[in-house]
Order: structure tokens, then C-alpha cells, then sequence
């Protein structure tokens, strides 16, 4: 081992465990989605069959009938064209703004040029020496978008499944 070995760490072994923590937080936002969305599936049979009737349970129907859509539209593989351009930002947001290389939203504000400059600073140099390293950062930040996308899509079904529920429940204490 060379005197100079611990100033160039490896950087593909750093660039894998950034894109298996963003991968991995995909993975677990679809097992979410896949849930919300077969409970709003349920809950709309279940609303449509076992309830008195009436505006609440219709409401909880509706609501539930939405989030089906927007489900499907939240798992479905959606391709995202990298940003072409070349900055020397210090982050992904405005001017001076505090951004972290492992979380998902700070990520996907880069570009793929953006994200391989701070990375090969950050790293310690030799990102830019290859390019299967700028595969792997391209690969990062399209799987970080995707995650920021899906959690928005999240929220939305999420509300829409809760808001389905309340009315359900509305319903069913409206019984006569």
C-alpha cells in the first residue's frame, strides 16, 4: 500500500452504497404504494357493499376510485431525461443552501454533470476518471427522482385512502 492510498479512497465502493440506499428506499416506497393501493381497492368494495348508503359512503367510494388511478400511475416505471447542464452550484437549491449527498430529495436536484462534480470533490477525486463511475451517478440520480416522485404520489394516496376511510366510517355511524 502506497503512503498516498487513504488521500483517493475507492469511490466505487462509495458510489454502490449511495445507489443501494437509494435503491432500497425505492423498493420500500413501492411496497407502500402496492399496500395503499390494494387498501383503497378494498375499501371501496367495502364501502360499496357493506354501507347503509347515502353521501358519506358515495364520498368514500369516489375517494377511494381516485387513489386506484393514482396508484397505478405511482407504480408504473416512468423515464426521466438527465439534466444537461454544467454547474458549479453548491446545491441542488439556491445559492448557499445546505444539501446532503444521502438524502433522496438533495439528490434528485442535481443533474448527472452537477451530482459527478460534487461527488468527485466529496470523494476525494477518481469519480471522473471512469465512465461506468458517471453510469453509476446517472443511475443514482434518476433512482433519487423516482423516489421523490413516488413519496409525493405516496402522500396523495395516502390522504386520499384516509379521507376514504373517515367517510366510510361516517357512514357506518350514520346507520340508522
Amino acid at each position: 500500500m502506497s503512503v498516498s492510498s487513504h488521500l483517493t479512497p475507492d469511490p466505487e465502493r462509495r458510489l454502490w452504497v449511495i445507489y443501494s440506499r437509494v435503491q432500497d428506499l425505492l423498493a420500500s416506497t413501492e411496497r407502500k404504494l402496492w399496500l395503499f393501493t390494494f387498501l383503497a381497492a378494498a375499501q371501496a368494495a367495502l364501502a360499496r357493499f357493506a354501507s347503509p348508503g347515502g353521501l358519506a359512503a358515495y364520498l368514500s367510494i369516489v375517494l377511494s376510485a381516485l387513489a386506484l388511478p393514482l396508484g397505478a400511475l405511482a407504480l408504473s416505471p416512468f423515464l426521466d431525461n438527465p439534466r444537461p447542464s454544467i454547474s458549479q452550484k453548491p446545491g441542488p437549491g439556491k445559492k448557499g443552501t445546505a444539501y446532503s449527498l444521502l438524502r433522496e430529495r438533495d439528490l434528485a436536484g442535481f443533474s448527472q454533470a452537477d451530482l459527478t462534480i460534487t461527488l468527485d470533490k466529496y470523494l476525494g477525486g477518481g469519480v471522473t476518471a471512469i465512465p461506468y463511475y458517471d453510469d453509476i451517478i446517472d443511475q443514482i440520480v434518476l433512482g433519487a427522482r423516482a423516489v421523490v416522485r413516488k413519496e409525493f404520489q405516496l402522500k396523495v394516496l395516502c390522504s386520499l385512502v384516509f379521507a376514504g376511510q373517515l367517510l366510510f366510517l361516517a357512514a357506518l355511524l350514520s346507520r340508522p
